[in-house]
């Protein structure tokens, strides 16, 4: 049972993420590719990671005005990506606009909260008034508006989320198995996440850095 993992693919050659896969996909319920990848690779070599029978999660977090919010989600229509990301901070009519957009092509729209690196800090630098529960909270009301199938969130933020939003997907970066967060502020272990109730890991590094079929193996046997 792999219990909802999407592998982060965030690795820049083909040939890598296409070994990573054939050794890990088994083990996995999707792939998801983010900025690194996206930026370097062509439609049909995105295309070609659906052989390996999983759901792709496109990470392009799309943030811009609406005409240009909905033209890109309308770009991934030829992807066969089953998922793809937006800014919350889009706002309520974007994002309603963008959710449409991505309904008539088959792609369930998540929306992007407040990034699993930022702090209360963070945050106050950047000029917003709420600290991060907060913040989030105020999100993830809009995303909720706009119907969109889940939201991004790190999780620590899993329950007060459910609690308001239940009909919310939670897709979960920051799992992190020791005390090594790597960039990640708001972090927990992929056991605690599940019990948290998040409906989706979404794991990078501890999996591809090292041997990622001992990695993988690991993460399961710890949520026995």
């Amino acid at each position: 049972m792999n219990k909802n993992i999407f592998v982060a693919c965030d690795v820049s050659s083909q040939k890598e993420i296409l070994e990573l896969l054939k050794e890990i996909h088994q083990e996995i319920s999707g792939i998801k590719i983010g900025l690194q990848y996206i930026t370097k690779h062509s439609k049909e070599e995105i295309k070609a990671l659906g052989k390996f029978n999983k759901p792709i999660f496109y990470d392009g977090k799309f943030f811009d005005i609406k005409n240009t919010l909905v033209e890109s989600v309308k770009s991934l229509k030829d992807l066969n990506v089953s998922y793809a990301t937006v800014h919350l901070l889009n706002g309520l009519e974007s994002l309603k606009a963008a959710n449409e957009a991505a309904n008539l092509i088959n792609i369930k729209l998540l929306g992007v909260s407040v990034l699993t690196s930022f702090s209360n800090e963070d945050l106050d630098q950047l000029g917003f008034k709420d600290e991060v529960e907060a913040q989030v909270l105020r999100l993830i009301k809009i995303a909720e508006k706009a119907n969109l199938h889940g939201v991004i969130c790190s999780p620590l933020e899993i329950q007060i989320i459910k609690k308001i939003a239940p009909n919310l997907k939670c897709f979960t970066p920051g799992i992190r198995q020791d005390h090594n967060k790597d960039d990640q502020k708001r972090t927990m272990n992929a056991k605690q996440a599940l019990e948290a109730g998040s409906d989706c890991l979404i794991i990078g590094r501890p999996i591809t850095n090292g041997n990622p079929k001992e990695n993988i193996q690991k993460i399961l046997s710890s949520l026995k």
